[in-house]
């Protein structure tokens, strides 16, 4: 008796471990793929901020306008490894650089 009550605690054990483990690596996952978009955008923003403080980019354009004017080479999404669309809209409202996803 004693030995299946022992049996059932270490199962027990390894069932929560593994769960949690689960949860743990998903999390971390998710925050690695956060961290990734937040790096392309804010080189997408500094760019578009660039060109539109050297009076070359108006209060709106795309991203293909930044690529024309070279002050981007192609970006491409950093999980799917697709090349991001060329109509994404980019907009300046008070020295804010507003992209639209």
């Amino acid at each position: 008796m004693e030995k299946r009550k022992t049996n059932i605690s270490f199962v027990i054990y390894c069932l929560l471990l593994i769960i949690l483990s689960v949860f743990t690596i998903y999390k971390i996952n998710k925050n690695h793929e956060k961290k990734l978009y937040n790096v392309l955008y804010s080189e997408i923003e500094y760019k578009a901020k660039k060109c539109y403080l050297d009076k070359v980019c108006s209060d709106s354009f795309t991203l293909s306008f930044l690529y024309e004017k070279e002050y981007l080479d192609t970006m491409y999404d950093p999980i799917s490894k697709e090349e991001l669309d060329k109509k994404l809209k980019i907009n300046i409202k008070k020295n804010k650089v507003i992209i639209e996803k």
